[in-house]
């Protein structure tokens, strides 16, 4: 049986249709993927720069308790402690209170002070002469 294929008038408006909306379905399919795949570089981009942040993140407080390690630790634990005590004790550091050094004197301050000197000093040279008198 020889079958031919006639195409209806209505088959054409079908086909018509299906080319006209398809290529326009395949277009908006097509821009949504592209959509989709910026997106999802996009993404994966922020992924990454996020989690290099992380380990920089990560590095700097491994370098924090690495350095408590060393110095805290050190002197805690009974390892550190041994080596702490093999250590030369650190030179006294130097003092730069001035609390403890004594006011300077003005002039005025200082011929009080040598009079006063001299005051004592006659003072007690009367007394030693009653004290001389006194023992013979």
């Amino acid at each position: 049986m020889d079958f031919e294929y006639q195409e209806t008038f209505g088959a054409r408006i079908r086909q018509f249709f299906k080319e006209l909306l398809g290529s326009r379905l395949v277009e908006r399919l097509e821009t949504d993927l592209i959509t989709l795949r910026n997106d999802f570089d996009q993404r994966m981009h922020e992924q990454v720069l996020i989690i290099a942040g992380l380990r920089e993140e990560k590095q700097i407080l491994m370098s924090k308790i690495m350095m408590y390690e060393n110095t805290v630790m050190a002197h805690s634990s009974r390892m550190g402690a041994e080596v702490v005590a093999y250590q030369k004790p650190k030179p006294p550091k130097p003092s730069f209170s001035f609390v403890d050094a004594a006011p300077t004197m003005s002039r005025w301050e200082k011929v009080q002070a040598d009079h006063d000197e001299q005051m004592r000093k006659e003072i007690e040279e009367e007394k030693q002469p009653k004290t001389a008198v006194a023992a013979s």
